[in-house]
Parts: structure tokens; C-alpha cells; sequence
């Protein structure tokens, strides 16, 4: 289905967000249609210029969905709520219509997709970044905070966006180009369960076409396992004869790349990523080496190991983005200095036994400190899996007290790095991991 499909049609947008509401503006400032319902799981104030708009909420929006011709659900209502599956055949997204409406309207443009459960929107990023300095017009939206119906106007010759669970799950349309950076155990009431998350999260290349492909991180086991259904338009990633990480190096088989000690990006499980990143570029055409001399210039995204401050000999890293146990485990690994943890967010049902492994082998970690929901459930599983006599635990009830705790520590042994690394969802304390990381910036400020 395009845009230009829901001419004079009665649209159903359910969520109010942002994608909701530039959809709503969208169709009414391009002539689409004039006739909309609004939908939203919870009441709330109708956007600006729909307040005569009918809205429904609750146990009403049955209703509202009978009313619309066409449903256009947003990233955060799941496909496996009732409704959606009552009224399927009138359920479309934002973004299944943008990807079609582009490749209709630009055949020429590449379409470029990044998935992935940790490390897409600095991979997206990356990527942009670089095809743009090598000349070509690159439009960058999705997931990470632009939506694509911003781009529908515009001619690119690349489009990359960055693509969640959530978009993937029911596209009827699927990328030129696609690469996942990892597949993680974890699980979401959004899904069902995790076995309907890796599925759903799959669902990005289900419809790709005879030269088409997809990039897979080799070093993911369950990312293997379960794009193997695919593996016919599949290439591989960080494995030896491709680009792969080693260290702080990235290489294309035995020939040195770069050095992440080079870029502006902190992490070496960055690398991870980058291979995969680099393998577009090549399978593209594109002149890496030039691509890796211009990375050089790459700006990190905020909350994603951002160096936030040094104060008296202590470094400050702003990971915010880590919501899975994973993700810390990964930054852990790229500090070789004296590493205190902060970690604890909203349960979201994950094992934290890995996490407690690679504590107990990275002896330059001193201590963690845990807090809020999964606090003392993070605490349990280190006092279990971590027996280092020079390792402490800390659990304390608010962000500021870890802080300082963590500050006062790496001043007593000369310095080091406070590593902010939640291993959970924000949801319940702030309203996201932005909020969050600016939260931990702030008291770092004020030491």
C-alpha cells in the first residue's frame, strides 16, 4: 500500500506519538484525506488541528477501528494486540508506506535497512555519515528519530534507516540492503515471548528479492540460527575472510583497516558493527579505505559510551542506551582501566548470569553498583558468579547516591572509569533512555 492509496479514505492512526501525529500532518497538508480517527491505548489530548478528530482509547477502540477504512499503527502498539489481529487486512504502518512509497517514486534509490538488538543507530549513523562524505545524497530516518515519512519527498540515492522489532514485524515490503548487527536473549510482552521477537525482528528481509542480501554478524549464534531461513540471500560478517573485528583493529582479511583508538567512537565491540557496516559499503562499490580515513571524523551519538566529563583523574561514560545485559558486557570489555558499574533498570525478565560471569574475568572491574528494579536481581546473580576479593557490591536506592559511591572509590585507588551502564529498560523511572542519560550528565556536573 502507498500514500497515495489512502486518498479520501477514513485513517485510523493509533498512537499519539511522534509518528502518529507527522503521519496526521502528512496526509492532511499533502491533500491525502481530511477523515481521520484517533486511536491511543490510554485518553490523552488530541494533537494540534485534529481536535475535532474522534478519538477512542480503552475498551472503545474496537469502535474506532470499525469506523476507519485503513488502521495505520505506530511502532508502539504490538501487532499481537486484539484489535490489530481482529482488523489485520486494515492495518499498515508508517513505515511499510514510506518503503513502498519510495520505491515507487525513486526506483533508483537504494533502500538500506540496520536491525539489530544492540548497536543500529550508531551503525545507521555510521554509515550515512560516510556515503555522504563520498559524494552521494543519503537521507537517514527511522528508528532512530526521524521519521521516514520526512523523506518521502525527497530524492536520494541512498536511504538508510534504521529499522526495530517493532517496524519489522509486519512489513510487506523489505530493504534492497539489510544487515543485523546481533540477536539477543531477551524477552518483551510487546512480542509475546522471545521466540516471537527474533521472528518478528527476521521479518525485515521475509520479503527481499532476487538480488537483494542481507549482512549477518557471524559471531552471533542466535543471529545465525535464526536467519537461517534466509541464508540463500545471506552474507556473513566477522569471519576471517571478510571484514571482521580483532582487538581494537578492524580488518578485511589479513589488510588492517583501522583502529578504533583512532575515531572518535569509544567501545571496541563497536568494531562488531562496524564490519558489518563496511561490508555494505564494499558490496556497494564504495572506496573503503577512503570511508575508514573519513570515519575518523564520526561523532558519536549522545548515551552511547559518551565520555561525559574527567574529573580528578575520573572518567565519566554516559551508556544509557544499554538495556540488555549484553550491552554491558560488550562495554565492559573496552576499559582497560580501574571499572566501577552502575547498573539496575526496569525488570524486563533477562538473565543476568552472563553479565556476572564477565565481571568476574575482567578483574579491572572493582566494583558495581546496582539500583532500582533489577537492582537487587543483578546483585543476586554477582554475589553468586563473582568470587574476586578485590570486587565490591554496592546496592543503593537512587542514581545519585551510585554516582557518588563510584566517584569516591576511583579517587581512593588514583582514577578511573565510571562505566553508567543500566543493563535495562528506563521505562517507569524516566520516559526513556535520553531522559535517563541526561539524568546521570546532570549529577555528574554538579560533583
Amino acid at each position: 500500500m502507498r500514500i497515495a492509496d489512502l486518498k479520501d479514505k477514513t485513517v485510523a492512526v493509533w498512537g499519539m506519538g511522534k509518528e502518529g501525529k507527522e503521519i496526521l500532518n502528512y496526509l492532511l497538508s499533502h491533500g491525502v484525506t481530511d477523515k481521520f480517527v484517533l486511536l491511543n491505548d490510554t485518553a490523552c489530548e488530541k494533537p494540534s488541528g485534529f481536535e475535532k478528530c474522534k478519538m477512542y482509547s480503552g475498551h472503545k477502540l474496537d469502535a474506532g477501528c470499525v469506523e476507519a477504512n485503513v488502521i495505520v499503527r505506530s511502532p508502539g502498539v504490538s501487532v499481537y494486540k486484539p484489535e490489530i489481529i481482529k482488523y489485520r487486512k486494515k492495518v499498515t504502518t508508517v513505515s511499510d508506506l514510506c518503503l513502498h512509497e519510495i520505491k515507487a517514486k525513486y526506483p533508483e534509490c537504494k533502500i538500506i535497512a540496520i536491525s539489530g538488538s544492540k548497536g543500529k543507530s550508531t551503525s545507521v549513523s555510521a554509515l550515512a555519515f560516510m556515503l555522504g562524505k563520498l559524494g552521494h545524497k543519503v537521507g537517514l530516518g527511522g528508528n532512530i528519530g526521524r521519521p521516514l515519512i520526512e523523506l518521502v519527498d525527497e530524492k536520494y540515492d541512498f536511504l538508510v534507516a534504521e529499522v526495530s522489532s517493532y517496524q519489522a514485524v509486519d512489513l510487506t515490503i523489505s530493504p534492497d540492503v539489510a544487515m543485523f548487527t546481533n540477536l539477543f536473549y531477551v524477552h518483551s510482552e510487546w512480542h509475546n515471548g522471545h521466540e516471537n521477537y527474533c521472528k518478528d525482528k527476521m521479518h525485515l528481509v521475509a520479503n527481499q528479492k532476487d538480488g537483494d542480501v542481507f549482512f549477518a554478524n557471524a559471531r552471533n549464534k542466535q543471529l545465525m540460527e535464526y536467519s537461517e531461513v534466509y541464508a540463500k540471500r545471506r552474507r556473513l560478517y566477522n569471519c576471517e575472510n571478510a571484514f571482521h573485528a580483532e582487538g581494537k583493529a578492524l580488518y578485511y582479511g589479513k589488510e588492517k583497516l583501522l583502529l578504533i583508538d583512532d575515531l572518535k567512537l569509544s567501545g571496541n565491540h563497536n568494531l562488531d558493527n562496524l564490519a558489518g557496516v563496511f561490508s555494505i559499503l564494499q558490496y556497494l562499490g564504495m572506496d573503503v579505505k577512503k570511508a575508514a580515513e573519513f570515519l575518523r571524523e564520526f561523532e558519536p551519538l549522545p548515551h552511547r559510551l559518551q565520555k561525559v566529563a574527567v574529573k580528578n583523574g575520573v572518567l565519566f561514560i554516559n551508556d544509557s542506551i544499554s538495556t540488555a545485559p549484553e550491552a554491558a558486557i560488550g562495554a565492559m570489555r573496552s576499559f582497560g582501566e580501574n571499572l566501577v558499574l552502575i547498573s539496575g533498570g526496569q525488570d524486563n525478565l533477562q538473565d543476568y548470569t552472563d553479565y556476572a560471569k564477565s565481571v568476574e574475568v575482567c578483574v579491572n572491574v572493582k566494583a558495581v553498583i546496582t539500583l532500582y528494579q533489577t537492582g537487587p536481581k543483578i546483585a543476586e546473580a554477582l554475589r553468586e558468579g563473582v568470587k574476586r576479593e578485590d570486587f565490591e557490591l554496592f546496592e543503593v536506592d537512587s542514581l545519585e547516591k551510585a554516582v557518588a559511591t563510584a566517584y569516591d572509590l576511583l579517587q581512593k585507588v588514583g582514577g578511573g572509569v565510571v562505566l553508567f551502564t543500566p543493563t535495562s529498560p528506563s521505562f517507569d523511572f524516566y520516559k526513556n533512555f535520553m531522559e535517563r542519560g541526561n539524568h546521570f550528565m546532570k549529577i555528574v556536573e554538579g560533583l
